[in-house]
């Protein structure tokens, strides 16, 4: 599966500064869970962590241990929509959001903050137009200082990389099982990575039972340039039964824990390069 970076459409401008991550996967390879055990890390390592929840399904709110109570997704506020985008057909493409976090998100006293973007709510409800126009461009509003960093959960596919949801960031993680067709959805994601002008891109092969798993998912990739490293997750078996995945980052160490401590040391030492 040998790929290689094409450039093709125009000359698009480069991530911001700060440790910006979205994380990208076909759906049920885990970059929900991810992103969860990722936030629990940084928090150990002192970062505050701003984790965006781009995915209809709202999952990511759950993992990191929110209760409902405290979520107000962006599709429920149509006060802040209609001020910020419009309404009535007019659509303003570069809204000021840089009252979002605090208008339309939460933080708990540990460290980790959380903005759900939310879903459709009714059959028929239509797309996120709206709503996608917020979340493209939160990456180039929130600003992110030493010692923060911000965490995007995304839809599951390829879609929104063509709605230019990754520009902004600094890094791309694709999430993929060990299979054939994982694999090559995180390749064409981040070849798209590749035009936004992402450069740090990170392969994680999830659900690894065995050496032997890992190394015939090195054979399916070939020879490719597309990933600056390529990480394997162990499965666990606790994943299926912690509610709050933070809370295995805060725990007893884990082949797990360390593999998910290793991508955390990378992205930090990358940023502060």
């Amino acid at each position: 599966m040998k790929q290689q970076v094409r450039l093709r459409r125009r000359k698009i401008q480069g991530p911001l500064s700060g440790l910006r991550v979205i994380v990208t996967g076909k759906g049920g390879v885990g970059k929900t869970t991810f992103t969860a055990l990722l936030a629990g890390e940084l928090k150990q390592r002192g970062l505050s962590v701003l984790a965006i929840d781009a995915d209809p399904q709202e999952d990511l709110a759950y993992s990191l241990g929110f209760s409902p109570a405290e979520i107000v997704p962006v599709t429920m506020n149509r006060a802040y929509l209609e001020e910020k985008v419009g309404s009535g057909g007019i659509i303003n493409l570069n809204p000021d959001l840089s009252d979002i976090v605090t208008r339309c998100g939460t933080r708990r006293a540990d460290g980790i903050g959380l903005l759900v973007m939310g879903t459709v709510d009714s059959a028929g409800g239509g797309c996120l137009c709206p709503e996608n126009t917020i979340i493209r461009s939160i990456a180039r509003q929130v600003r992110v200082k030493d010692g923060e960093a911000i965490l995007m959960d995304t839809p599951a596919g390829l879609e929104h990389f063509g709605r230019g949801l990754g520009r902004g960031f600094s890094h791309l993680i694709a999430v993929s099982e060990p299979t054939a067709q994982a694999l090559r959805t995180a390749c064409r994601t981040a070849e798209l990575a590749g035009e936004l002008g992402i450069q740090n891109r990170l392969l994680v092969i999830n659900k690894i039972r065995n050496e032997e798993e890992f190394q015939r998912s090195r054979e399916i990739l070939g020879d490719t340039d597309l990933f600056a490293e390529v990480f394997r997750l162990p499965y666990d078996e606790r994943l299926t039964r912690q509610k709050e995945l933070t809370a295995l980052t805060a725990g007893e160490e884990s082949p797990l824990t360390e593999a998910i401590g290793g991508i955390a040391t990378l992205l930090i030492k990358k940023e502060r390069e």
